[in-house]
């Protein structure tokens, strides 16, 4: 459960979401979709911060709240007066107001640590040879292009990988001085092209690709590995607040910090000797700090995957990037959108979902939230058919301007016939 309140934020005068696994915003430019998923990975990183430091306080106070949604996603003159937003799920409800912000824990809620990648429009951005030594702050870009610094090393040139149906094979080549990205076409012949000088839906979907399957697979088989030194030493401080809290304090109540040494061995020499009570605090202990530590899914925002794609290859990129949600790990994915494509391909995947069709991407309707934004609020667009019973996507409501341009063509026509 994921529930998102946003009231006078931007462009958005009230939304009230519930959010799935799998979501869907779609919607005309400026109309508020990426406001609502900037607002929504801003929670999930301080609900992520606060359940894995065990610390309400990550977040001060309203004022760091504004500064780092203003910041992180540049987001100024966003705020009014009387702007408020409220974020809750079974492990967290963060609240902001004016003059009043609280992140607070549930009791008995078992979190489990995720990675959260935010795989922004500007993506293609990648393309720039200079962009290592740019200096991007601490922005939503800079989180991005960390990631997808960490993505695209895994894949060498020994270890080159298809990019959709397309013909095309991306890899990595530290062997080049400046364009390390590079794309191999087979047609008969082959070309290593840096992908700065590919097309610029290449450029759009090969780092979409990328992350989701890097984050999506080989992420969790090298994370220990792959950790920086920043996270180690977080981790090392995290375990040893666990220990504290929940084994040592059950122990003695209280101690002081010149016992800890001492009390450690006890634990460990009882532990040793097969103790069944020590051995549960020890297993506890074990078992919060591997849920709090180690990334057992990923949570996806992408904005308009569509971008430069040919109709057709949007829609198997959706397939792509659903089918990638889909492995063993329940990772979720929220995707905003203006194309009446991807919203068609909902119902066939859907459809195939009925149908029990296996060897393909499906979605099953009920994990799904698709929402249309105007107005500063929004419309759920599942509908379900009166006859049958069945769950579907109110595709048409992306198609009003076709309509409205084939009304006027008709119009023409007929005002036209026996003048051509």
């Amino acid at each position: 459960m994921r529930h998102l309140e946003i009231h006078n934020f931007g462009p958005i005068k009230h939304v009230s979401i519930d959010l799935k696994r799998y979501n869907f915003i779609i919607g005309p430019q400026s109309s508020g979709k990426s406001t609502i998923v900037k607002v929504l990975s801003t929670c999930m990183w301080i609900e992520k911060e606060v359940c894995t430091t065990l610390n309400e306080h990550v977040i001060t106070s309203a004022a760091d709240f504004k500064q780092l949604l203003e910041g992180f996603h540049k987001m100024e003159n966003y705020f009014e007066e009387d702007t408020r937003i409220e974020y809750e799920t079974e492990f967290v409800r963060i609240e902001y107001r004016k003059d009043d912000f609280s992140a607070k824990t549930k009791d008995g809620a078992e979190y489990q640590r995720n990675k959260i990648c935010y795989i922004p429009a500007e993506r293609n951005m990648v393309t720039l040879p200079e962009l290592q030594g740019f200096e991007f702050g601490q922005t939503n870009l800079r989180s991005f292009l960390f990631d997808w610094f960490n993505a695209r090393e895994f894949y060498a040139p020994d270890n080159k990988v298809d990019v959709l149906n397309l013909g095309v094979k991306y890899y990595y080549s530290d062997d080049e001085k400046r364009m390390k990205d590079r794309i191999e076409h087979v047609n008969g012949k082959t070309y290593h092209i840096a992908l700065s000088s590919a097309s610029s839906g290449l450029q759009s979907v090969i780092p979409l690709l990328i992350m989701m399957q890097y984050y999506t697979s080989e992420y969790f088989n090298s994370y220990e590995e792959k950790m920086s030194f920043d996270e180690n030493s977080k981790i090392r401080k995290l375990r040893r607040t666990l220990a504290d809290k929940f084994v040592l304090n059950a122990i003695k109540p209280g101690f002081a910090p010149e016992e800890r040494a001492e009390l450690a061995k006890m634990v460990n020499d009882k532990v040793y000797e097969g103790d069944p009570y020590y051995i549960g605090l020890y297993r506890n202990f074990l078992d919060m700090a591997g849920r709090l530590t180690i990334p057992a899914y990923s949570s996806f925002i992408i904005e308009e995957p569509e971008q430069n794609l040919y109709p057709s290859t949007q829609m198997d990129l959706l397939g792509v990037l659903i089918g990638l949600c889909q492995g063993k790990r329940a990772h979720d994915v929220t995707i905003t959108t203006h194309s009446p494509y991807i919203l068609n391909q909902l119902n066939l995947l859907i459809m195939r979902n009925s149908c029990s069709v296996g060897d393909k991407p499906t979605l099953c309707a009920d994990d799904m939230c698709v929402l249309a934004v105007q107005n500063g609020g929004v419309m759920d667009l599942k509908q379900t058919n009166t006859v049958t019973g069945m769950m579907s996507v109110n595709a048409e409501w992306l198609n009003e301007a076709m309509r409205d341009m084939y009304s006027e063509y008709r119009e023409l026509k007929v005002k036209g016939a026996g003048q051509c």
